[in-house]
């Protein structure tokens, strides 16, 4: 580099061609459990490489490579300690998000996002181009190892942004919480500690809810979550007063996305009220750190999945077709906002787009923590 204005910015572009080696060492790291051997203290690359059972000289040079990037610590005597950024890799850290880094970097997910050029340059979904099938949901339900792998992940994403949907709105007077889809209920768990008086609903496939007894009752609300295990566009439990619902809308088409919306406004009584938990796209993107975790997140979803991320007056149009109308677009201090909607049959008026902050990510000066793509929620 010769100083050259032009020098920065090359910069700039060769640091993100080259990202993907950063985070692949992240992933490697975090699917071998390594901040979690590190738990008692420093310890030393063939110590390390022992208890993981891998190659000593090899895990040295990739605790190294990620110690420049703090998430380990070089010691003066040659061992390694967890750096600021290593400690959230750990399972028992509060907040972590081990699995969710190691989601990103199984096999399933790398291997679609090595695709992306074929999706652009066709519009096909590479799951559909590597594997046949049009969304990897399709493969979590008979590969029991992939589908593992992705209700981890999905219960550590919603651990990350539970306490800012807790604290953003304001579930008071929701006696019965339905989460549709809602994985093992990590959300529903917090939302039911923080509000004693309500009972939950959790909806989501057999398999999926199969591991939500355990988390809900280490949650300490087992006993006011019933647990269901079902389809959503088959049918979605009534008798509602909130239907909550993160991360599913963006999974799906326009057409899928409608059925799942209408399911639940089928569900619905008078008075009931729908939240949406997603990530929405501003009308323009501009270039700055805020942006970055919405629009690689809607990629996710075009390599992934059939779906895609949308703006608020998507949204406002998926609702409408199924009969809802929306009524806020809240941001939570996150990637995520808060959507809400009521049947439009009910009495109460439209609030204009205009007239609230239509998400986080249309306020791309507000300081927002930096998140990944999301994996697959």
């Amino acid at each position: 580099m010769t100083g050259h204005p032009h020098d920065a910015a090359a910069a700039e572009v060769l640091r993100l061609g080259t990202a993907y080696q950063a985070s692949r060492a992240l992933h490697v790291a975090a699917r071998l459990g390594l901040a979690d051997l590190l738990g008692d203290g420093p310890r030393s690359a063939e110590e390390l490489a022992a208890a993981a059972g891998v190659h000593a000289p090899s895990l040295r040079r990739l605790l190294r490579a990620l110690a420049a990037f703090a998430v380990f610590a070089e010691q003066a005597d040659g061992r390694f300690g967890l750096g600021p950024l290593g400690r959230c890799l750990r399972a028992d850290a509060p907040g972590s998000v081990r699995d969710l880094v190691a989601m990103w970097g199984d096999a399933d997910h790398w291997q679609t996002w090595g695709a992306l050029e074929h999706s652009v340059r066709t519009g096909e979904s590479a799951s559909q181009h590597l594997f046949g099938v049009e969304n990897v949901f399709v493969r979590y339900a008979v590969d029991g190892r992939l589908g593992a792998v992705f209700n981890a992940g999905m219960t550590a994403l919603s651990a990350t942004v539970a306490a800012a949907v807790v604290a953003t709105h304001d579930f008071r007077g929701a006696r019965r919480i339905v989460d549709v889809a809602g994985g093992q209920g990590r959300l529903l768990a917090e939302v039911l500690r923080a509000h004693p008086e309500a009972r939950g609903v959790l909806l989501d496939l057999p398999a999926v809810v199969a591991g939500a007894p355990s988390l809900l009752a280490a949650a300490g609300v087992a006993d006011r979550c019933e647990v269901a295990g079902g389809d959503m566009f088959a049918a979605v439990p009534a008798g509602g007063d909130l239907y909550l619902l993160k991360s599913i809308v963006h999974d799906w088409d326009d057409e899928r996305a409608v059925a799942i919306l209408s399911n639940c406004r089928r569900a619905m009584g008078s008075g009931a009220r729908l939240l949406l938990v997603e990530r929405v796209l501003p009308e323009r993107i501009e270039p700055v750190p805020q942006a970055q975790p919405l629009v690689l997140s809607d990629l996710n979803m075009l390599v992934r999945l059939s779906g895609r991320e949308r703006t608020a007056e998507e949204f406002g149009t998926l609702l409408g077709a199924a009969g809802l109308r929306l009524l806020h677009v809240v941001p939570t201090g996150t990637p995520f906002s808060l959507i809400e909607a009521s049947p439009a049959s009910d009495a109460d008026g439209t609030v204009a787009l205009a007239d609230r902050p239509h998400a986080a990510a249309t306020r791309q000066g507000d300081p927002l923590p930096v998140f990944g793509a999301g994996p697959d929620g």
